[in-house]
């Protein structure tokens, strides 16, 4: 069964598909040039796009749960629901997993990202730049604490993508 795991959000999104286990491809959708509420769009196009691409049995999202504040309500249940419809519109099962399921894989329920991406660089083989993907301060910050190509943030949206996958996977392979 093929899998498209979508970890999805308004700046950036990670996608990843799978069968069988075994990781076919992943990336990053990069949204953060686009406001609300033209994004949810962008999102609904990208994803329903991917979709006909990938032609996945399922895609599979992570339950949105815990929020900062009202706006990032707004932005992940947007997010949610955009990637929810483009999959409804193209005739395409949907499944949530619970951040805490997709945590556990790596042995620990309250695993923080970091851990989840070196889990899943690990299982699968891959360069932990390549599913944390570092980002980089371009020019010095204002208190001359930074300088350029110092490491600012890690995007882990690919990694969060590819356990999505992984935790669907283990989860109807318990089922058999």
């Amino acid at each position: 069964m093929k899998i498209l795991g979508f970890d999805h959000g308004t700046n950036y999104a990670g996608w990843a598909t799978m069968q069988n286990g075994k990781l076919l491809e992943y990336g990053l959708r990069n949204f953060t040039k686009i406001e609300m509420p033209s994004v949810l769009d962008a999102i609904y196009q990208d994803a329903a796009a991917l979709i006909k691409q990938e032609q996945p049995k399922v895609v599979v999202l992570e339950r949105p749960v815990h929020f900062k504040n009202a706006n990032s309500v707004l932005a992940l249940v947007g997010a949610y629901s955009m990637v929810t419809l483009a999959a409804l519109h193209c005739g395409v099962a949907l499944d949530a997993v619970r951040p805490s399921e997709l945590k556990r894989q790596t042995g620990k329920g309250n695993a923080d990202k970091e851990t989840v991406a070196l889990d899943v660089a690990m299982r699968f083989c891959l360069d932990f730049d390549s599913v944390a993907i570092p980002v980089l301060y371009k020019v010095n910050d204002r208190k001359g604490k930074y300088k350029a190509g110092d490491l600012k943030e890690r995007l882990y949206d690919p990694a969060d993508a590819i356990a999505l996958c992984w935790a669907y996977h283990q989860k109807i392979k318990g089922a058999e």
